[in-house]
């Protein structure tokens, strides 16, 4: 019990001693005084919900939709990724002095061309010929001869089968609005036309479209939509409609006069389905082109030009493996044409029950191409066979293609053996930069016919220099084309025939660059020794430009414009329409002198573009086809506006 005791009383003295202690360690100026806490009561809870039910609802739609959108906004910036490309068939290598005939889609588009044949203005040697406005005819030769332009699509050339226009293509089928590239491969011989059709890689639906009007009763709409999705799979779709109706209705008055004519109407329909994931691509494309156009009455005396109603569709299935930009690559391509001519086939007799009709002319062809090559960056080489079956015979033509050097020194090569027409051709390149002020180019064609066609054989040199002075280049060249024979060109109604021209040699003369600031200027001339069947002696293209996007005043590039001003002097053409009546003199009827100046202004807003065209400024009359005039002066005005969306 004491012990307990003394333990009891030690805790206590420990319990009260502890406090006295440590309040004897605190400094005076430490001491805070005491604060009173006031405890305010809390009333008893009613469980009644002090917000409005209201309220709370449509605070919770509005967190929906924000959520809705930023989760939205997330997919589609984790969506819209790059999809590897279809393949790209092979672009010919640039051995230009200045690199002027290739055009990037945008390029197309501003260029104010509204067909090829305003492309192949630029090219010099090339003639293009129109009777009309936009669904009038349009054909082209180099040297006189039609089948010296040839067009390929993705690699496969379209072939020429229309029954009426004897062995040319009418370049109104070719719709520039399905083209991503347009390249001019100008050989010294002929010139290649290398088009590689449009499509994405964004996974971000893509949609476009232009609307124009103008002059002629001139009415166009143009769609397009294009989709690609993150397991590689792609949609493009594509539509226009352009129509000119008769009688002459100004754009801006709508005062008609009977004065001009309309040429018609087109249709255009574009379609590709494919899929591609690394190097490996499949696709398949569809392109169809429907066309009206009203018969063109000549002056008296000449040859008018029949109606045409018909429709042409190019179609193919690719299957493509690497990038024809680098390393190895392959592709395997069968490809089909269809063109229909409505009312020109074989007559059907009458009958007791019915009248005697015109039948529609159809004509098909297929043509499978087998391509494989390898690029590095010093050297290319690359091998393709086509193989067209007509009448139950396959005419092969294999190509091979080459080129070795880079920048300032590189040569090329190309042959070909085309057993369609029964030629072989070679074409040699080359071109050389010594200095940074001075280009160097020279190129020549080989063409020998079999001896079983008849013809002569060809041979072309051209050369060209160019001496840059300040940022513009300044060129000239010779160009001599011997002997040949060729077909006259029945599609601007000429009669059919042989014709033979004599060797000719030619000056060219350039100007091309930047004469201030932004400011352009491009200027081709060609001169002959003489004017030759279906070609001038002199033709003139002159350009300047102003293209820019005022990144000082818009740095987000939010605008932009491009003016353009250009004008075309060409020469009479003579053209063949037989031999007179009672005699065998030649009918040899030669064209006006033509003289063309055209306006164009585009404005770009975001990504709308507004464009108006002022084609024949002067309002003076002039023809390409001998005895059809062109329209006179026409306006037209319009937008293209695209969305990612």
């Amino acid at each position: 019990m004491i012990r307990f005791a003394r333990l009891w009383v030690a805790w206590l003295l420990a319990t009260f001693a502890a406090p006295t202690l440590a309040s004897a360690q605190v400094r005076p100026d430490s001491v805070k005084t005491d604060t009173a806490r006031v405890v305010a009561p809390v009333p008893p809870s009613t469980r009644v919900d002090t917000v409005p039910k209201l309220q709370i609802a449509t605070d919770s739609a509005v967190l929906a939709r924000e959520v809705a959108r930023t989760d939205s906004i997330k997919r589609a910036i984790a969506g819209d990724t790059i999809k590897p490309p279809v393949a790209h068939f092979e672009r010919p290598d640039d051995f230009e002095t200045v690199s002027r005939l290739r055009f990037s889609r945008n390029e197309i588009l501003s260029s104010g061309a509204m067909n090829l044949a305003d492309l192949l203005d630029r090219v010099p040697g090339v003639t293009t010929y129109r009777s009309g406005w936009l669904a009038g005819l349009h054909a082209a030769s180099f040297a006189g001869d039609t089948r010296r332009i040839r067009l390929f699509v993705d690699g496969i050339e379209m072939d020429a089968i229309e029954p009426r226009n004897g062995g040319a293509l009418d370049l109104t089928d070719v719709q520039l609005w399905t083209l991503d590239e347009l390249v001019v491969e100008r050989a010294a011989g002929e010139v290649r036309v290398w088009m590689r059709t449009w499509t994405v890689q964004r996974t971000t639906p893509y949609t476009r479209v232009d609307v124009f009007t103008g002059d002629l009763n001139t009415n166009a709409f143009r769609g397009l939509f294009a989709r690609r999705w993150r397991n590689g799979m792609l949609l493009q779709l594509g539509g226009q409609q352009v129509a000119t109706q008769s009688g002459r209705v100004n754009a801006f008055t709508g005062a008609e006069s009977s004065g001009g004519r309309g040429d018609g109407t087109v249709q255009g329909l574009m379609a590709r389905v494919g899929w591609s994931s690394r190097r490996l691509s499949v696709d398949l494309y569809v392109n169809a082109t429907g066309r009206e156009r009203d018969p063109h009455t000549a002056r008296k005396g000449f040859t008018d030009l029949p109606a045409y109603k018909g429709a042409r569709r190019d179609t193919y299935f690719r299957i493509g493996y690497g990038d024809t930009l680098r390393g190895f690559w392959s592709q395997a391509i069968v490809g089909a044409v269809r063109t229909r001519l409505e009312g020109v086939g074989d007559k059907v007799a009458a009958t007791d029950t019915s009248i005697a009709i015109e039948t529609d002319t159809i004509r098909g062809r297929t043509q499978q191409l087998l391509a494989v090559g390898y690029r590095a960056s010093r050297w290319s080489v690359s091998m393709t066979d086509r193989v067209r079956p007509i009448n139950g015979t396959a005419f092969h033509a294999p190509a091979v293609r080459g080129r070795l050097g880079g920048s300032r020194y590189a040569l090329g090569a190309f042959v070909e053996a085309n057993g369609v027409d029964s030629t072989r051709r070679f074409d040699l390149y080359a071109r050389a930069q010594p200095f940074s002020w001075l280009v160097l180019t020279g190129a020549q064609s080989a063409r020998t016919p079999d001896s079983a066609t008849g013809r002569l054989n060809g041979n072309t040199l051209r050369t060209e220099a160019a001496l840059k002075v300040g940022r513009l280049w300044l060129g000239g060249g010779v160009i001599r084309d011997n002997a040949s024979q060729f077909e006259s060109p029945v599609i601007l109604g000429t009669g059919a025939a042989t014709l033979s021209s004599t060797a000719a040699q030619g000056v060219l003369v350039s100007a091309a660059g930047r004469l201030y600031k932004d400011v352009r200027l491009d200027v081709q001339a060609i001169r002959w020794d003489a004017s030759q069947y279906n070609r001038p002696q002199l033709h003139v293209r002159t350009e300047i430009a102003l293209v820019s996007d005022w990144r000082r005043r818009f740095p987000r590039g939010e605008f932009s414009i491009n003016a353009r001003l250009w004008h075309e002097l060409r020469g009479g053409a003579p053209f063949f329409y037989g031999t007179a009546t009672g005699s065998g003199t030649p009918d040899v009827r030669i064209t006006e002198r033509a003289n063309v100046v055209t306006g164009l202004l585009e404005l770009r807003l975001q990504s709308a573009t507004l464009f108006y065209q002022y084609r024949n400024l002067t309002g003076g009359a002039y023809e390409q086809i001998r005895g059809i005039t062109m329209p006179p002066a026409v306006q037209m005005y319009g937008v293209r506006w695209e969305f990612w969306n």
